[in-house]
């Protein structure tokens, strides 16, 4: 019989396997058979229909290759991809069609690349707080019994409750500094396909409550730019859990989304026809993507509005830049400014006016009792323009066109303010039409609608050379002489028009990626199924599907599955694709009772342990080789009743292995049980810490089956070993080797190296040396140092107020300090080592924060390194002693820190925190110990 061992898939690096290498693929491997019988062992599962022979054009590798240059990354985020990065998947095409996705360590696809086609499909998170935990694709689970409820969360209203497949949001400082996403718990790679698991984690920290979620997520490829998704959740809190602690009753199946700039056009077919038209603008399945939340049915996405699947056409494409959309002309929202109130703007000509922002409502309706500005050309009159003046974007004239009564507005309107929020583009027009026949001209500004209550002109600007050319193109239009009753005007915001189609106009070549999914009908899940898609304010146009309503739910011992596919192509192949494709997708809820799982037995030897999974699908055998190992229990690959996953938990050097996913957290058996809340919501359960350790040093879980409570001998103090039950062959091996990568750990070891030394020798040498034993110190002519501008930094202008020196200083950086400028003074504070933090390996340097500043200062982007033939560092003020530095990213990121982000070179956090520390451990001192950084010449 062939054994499974464990394989620790967090630990193994390294591995880059190709199809041909696959085929000697051993099923009863650990991970391969836990991830394919949840996947697949169950009654009435529905086989995969992507069958054909992409194997041969797949490959895939569990060892970082880098960042993706092409791919874009938000540059202070592209630091934390190294620890990201579980494993990535290509497809080679004879075509263009070729594909690579990279999957974070919570099994979510992050990266999309299409490199013969648009090339990154993935937002280049612009999120501040989230790297690769937002913008991703992902699975998402809510509990709406808990998330926000007054009076839920021991008397007093919940947090936030959302479950991330992919990790947690930066916002419990300063332990999720360094970002924590979700745990893999599984890997494995075979064939076509690459399937994990990971156990979820509540997004919004610090948080009270724990996660009872296990994400699933398997990539497999069609061939022709095609992945067929399957993503699962599974609930595993014990049976009979309270329900609303533990119940899942709003899902995302995925949420994700697309580069907003690389991919700015949504299509669907026409849900009645089945057709996708895009060959003439006028006509084109155009979906418009409104600000998110602004979808709601009537609203201003139109047919594009969340709505349930069944009422769609099974898919969505975003599609390239170089599509041509003609839009109707229509206020997206109203701009017309409002007077407030039970307000008189007589002797309150400043105060009586409300902006448009806030004198209307969702729907885009005056509010109860405001009053918005009434533009009107006056019975028997012409609008009496007057002169302002030229200007760069155009002539100014005041013209009587609106009532009196209203006071002081500042709209400042220009075509680049205006613009449609529905739309990709970034100038709209903006003019005045008569309300009967809809002539009219168009605005370059708009500076006032109304400036003094007894004043009928509105302020504004018009494209002309002269002041006649400019009161004439208004006169034309708006002359109201011989007319007894006023002209009633509207203003209007007008797209882009497309005035000259090209002659060679081909938007079937362009490129688009294609999310297909189905109709959402099924027999198996009670719940209802809905398409949403919305902009955001970042470079991300957002794409769900829900799983929602009131028979909505995931119960503890219950797994929700959705097959799904997308797909990367030209424009003129989405529609047969996507048509081929949509009724195949399969959704499914399956509970535990419908497995049909193998066996999987728990060898001890000592205090070692090891798991060997039967060789076969619902297998009940398996065999150890050692002669000092026993069997200590036996469960299953999948889930069943009475039955919890078992994780083989580390944190540092201690293990753990049982039910337990939070046995190392702190407050565990006393704020809080697993899968409980905290009893107290102000005492955070934090999973991603280690009782007693440094902050630094962070859990792993890897999931070995599902136990019963025969197991219960099992817990703290044993070690995965994964020797003991296979012996090693005395062959090489013809598989891919399984050495570790060079990539160091991402986290540093428990205890620090030995040396160097802390603290610099006590006693001085007996006698001076003839010169000094450090470099010549000499203040340097540029500066480098950021400072505050004028002002200060305060909380909403944190990421614009900083100065670099080149501003702060006179002579662009070298000479003195600008009047109200404040630069960051660097030293460690009184009684205190700079408390250096890491953030990981770059080559052969190590990146830290220390504090080496006050509070108060905002974030700075420096990226700074030393010129060729030159170092630099930081320096005492009293003795000249220091370090030098490889690297400095910021001098100041957030308000409430004092960190400095630096680089030294060393191989790991306690060599280069002892670095640091040699000369600036100044614990014992009651004064703060002034620091200097210096620019020196090798």
């Amino acid at each position: 019989m062939t054994l499974s061992k464990l394989a620790l898939g967090s630990i193994i690096a390294g591995l880059t396997i190709s199809s041909a290498a696959a085929a000697g693929f051993d099923a009863a491997d650990l991970d391969a058979a836990i991830l394919q019988d949840i996947l697949e062992a169950y009654n009435e599962h529905q086989p995969s229909t992507c069958t054909g022979t992409a194997a041969g054009s797949t490959s895939y590798t569990y060892d970082f290759p880098g960042n993706n240059p092409a791919s874009n990354w938000h540059g202070d985020f592209a630091q934390y991809e190294a620890d990201l990065f579980l494993a990535a998947m290509t497809h080679t095409d004879a075509n263009n069609r070729s594909w690579t996705i990279r999957v974070g360590q919570g099994g979510n696809m992050y990266s999309h690349y299409c490199p013969d086609l648009h090339g990154e499909s993935m937002p280049p998170q612009n999120r501040q707080d989230s790297p690769w935990v937002d913008e991703v694709h992902q699975s998402v689970s809510v509990n709406n019994d808990l998330n926000q409820q007054p009076g839920m969360c021991n008397g007093d209203t919940c947090p936030s409750y959302f479950i991330h497949g992919a990790g947690t949001y930066q916002r419990d400082a300063p332990y999720t500094d360094v970002p924590f996403y979700s745990q893999s718990l599984a890997k494995s790679c075979n064939g076509a396909s690459c399937t994990f698991a990971a156990w979820g984690q509540e997004a919004h920290v610090a948080t009270i409550f724990t996660s009872p979620v296990i994400t699933l997520n398997r990539f497999t490829n069609c061939g022709d730019g095609i992945v067929e998704h399957t993503e699962m959740l599974y609930n595993f809190a014990p049976t009979g859990t309270s329900p609303t602690i533990v119940d899942q009753n709003y899902f995302n199946l995925p949420w994700g989304g697309v580069r907003a700039s690389t991919l700015p056009h949504a299509l669907e077919p026409d849900a009645t026809t089945g057709e996708l038209s895009y060959e003439d603008p006028n006509t084109i399945d155009y979906c418009p993507l409104c600000p998110w939340g602004s979808d709601q049915a009537g609203g201003p996405q139109g047919r594009c509005a969340m709505d349930d699947l069944s009422n769609l056409g099974g898919y969505t494409s975003f599609v390239a830049d170089g599509l041509y959309v003609n839009r109707p002309a229509t206020d997206q929202k109203p701009y017309l400014w409002c007077r407030k109130p039970n307000m008189s703007c007589s002797g309150a000509s400043s105060t009586c006016m409300a902006d448009a922002n806030d004198c209307y409502d969702e729907a885009g309706q005056p509010k109860p009792g405001y009053t918005p500005v009434v533009l009107e050309v006056p019975a028997n009159s012409t609008p009496l323009c007057e002169d302002r003046g030229s200007f760069a974007n155009g002539w100014e004239l005041r013209c009587e066109m609106v009532r009196t009564g209203f006071g002081q507005t500042f709209p400042y309107l220009s075509p680049t303010t205006v613009t449609d929020p529905c739309a990709p583009w970034t100038e709209s027009s903006l003019g005045f039409y008569r309300a009967d026949t809809n002539e009219g001209f168009e605005a370059t500004f708009i500076r006032h609608w109304s400036f003094a209550p007894a004043s009928p002109h509105v302020y504004f600007r018009v494209d002309a050379n002269s002041f006649e050319a400019a009161k004439d193109m208004v006169h034309n239009v708006f002359d109201n002489t011989g007319n007894s009753q006023v002209l009633p005007i509207n203003f209007q915001v007008t797209p882009p028009a497309i005035s000259n189609v090209p002659a060679d106009y081909n938007p079937g070549a362009l490129p688009s990626v294609t999310f297909v999914s189905g109709d959402g009908v099924s027999a198996l899940t009670p719940g209802k199924f809905r398409r949403r898609i919305g902009s955001s304010n970042r470079d991300y146009y957002i794409y769900t599907n829900n799983y929602y309503g009131g028979q909505a739910l995931l119960e503890p011992g219950y797994a929700l599955s959705k097959r799904a596919f997308f797909f990367a192509s030209e424009l003129a192949s989405v529609k047969a694709t996507a048509d081929s494709l949509k009724s195949n997708v399969v959704y499914d809820l399956i509970e535990d009772t419908r497995y049909n799982p193998r066996t999987i037995d728990i060898y001890k030897s000592g205090s070692s342990f090891d798991a060997v999974a039967a060789s076969s699908a619902q297998g009940t055998s398996t065999s150890c080789t050692s002669s000092s190992a026993t069997l200590e229990c036996s469960g299953f690959s999948t889930p069943k009743p009475g039955y919890s996953p078992f994780f083989y938990v580390t944190c540092g050097s201690s293990s753990y292995l049982g039910p337990d996913p939070y046995f190392f957290t702190p407050g565990n058996g006393e704020t809080f049980t697993f899968p409980g809340m905290s009893n107290n919501n102000s005492e955070y359960i934090r999973s991603y810490v280690c009782e007693g350790q440094d902050m630094s040093v962070r859990p792993t879980w890897k999931l070995i089956g599902f136990f019963d409570s025969s197991c219960s001998s099992m817990g703290a103090g044993f070690t995965y070993s994964d020797d003991i039950c296979v012996e090693p062959s005395e062959e090489p091996s013809s598989e891919p080797s399984f050495e570790p990568s060079p990539k160091p750990t991402p986290l540093p070891t428990p205890e620090p190296t030995p040396s160097p030394t802390p603290e610099p020798t006590p006693l001085p040498t007996p006698e001076p040396t003839p010169s000094p034993t450090t470099a010549e110190v000499t203040e340097p002519v540029q500066k480098y140092v950021w400072c505050a501008k004028p002002g200060g930094c305060n909380s909403s202008n944190e990421s614009s107020c900083m100065a670099g020196p080149g501003e702060c200083y006179e002579d662009n950086g070298y000479g003195a300090l600008k009047s109200g400028y404040t630069p960051i003074e660097l030293y460690v504070p009184a009684n205190a080592t700079p408390n250096c933090r890491d953030r990981g390996q770059y080559g052969t340097e190590r990146e830290l924060t220390c504090n080496f500043h006050s509070t108060g200062f905002g974030r700075t982007r420096v990226n700074l390194r030393p010129p060729a033939g030159s170092t630099m560092g930081f320096y005492r003020e009293d003795t000249g002693l220091g370090f030098e530095a490889s690297f400095i990213r910021h001098w100041s990121w957030r308000l409430s820190q004092r960190y400095v982000f630096l680089r030294v070179r060393a191989s790991n956090f306690q060599q280069a925190r002892n670095i640091v520390y040699a000369n600036f451990n100044n614990s014992g001192n009651d004064e703060i110990l002034p620091v200097r950084f210096e620019m020196r010449s090798a």
